[in-house]
């Protein structure tokens, strides 16, 4: 088992003398730094993710208004799609 005095010795009086105030203190810097910083993680991602919600939610909205612009192009593509993949799908299987 290490001693605190061997691990003194060994470091040629490097080490100095522990404070438990002085612990205390720093981890409570520590603690109140960790808290800040999440804090502020925290607000960060909810304004992105309230921004990507957004964006998401205009772009679907766009799509489809310019489906209902043009329904018959829109049943082309999905009819030709359609039959691309199931084409697809059969030559895989044999």
């Amino acid at each position: 088992m290490v001693s605190w005095s061997g691990a003194e010795r060994k470091s040629g009086g490097f080490l100095k003398e522990v404070h438990v105030a002085d612990l205390y203190d720093q981890l409570d810097t520590i603690g109140t730094y960790l808290k800040e910083l999440t804090g502020a993680f925290g607000k960060q991602a909810n304004r992105q993710w309230s921004r990507a919600r957004h964006l998401v939610a205009d772009t679907a909205r766009d799509a489809e208004e310019t489906m209902e612009d043009h329904l018959a192009a829109s049943l082309v593509i999905a009819i030709g799609v359609g039959v691309l993949v199931g084409y697809m799908i059969g030559r895989s299987t044999k």
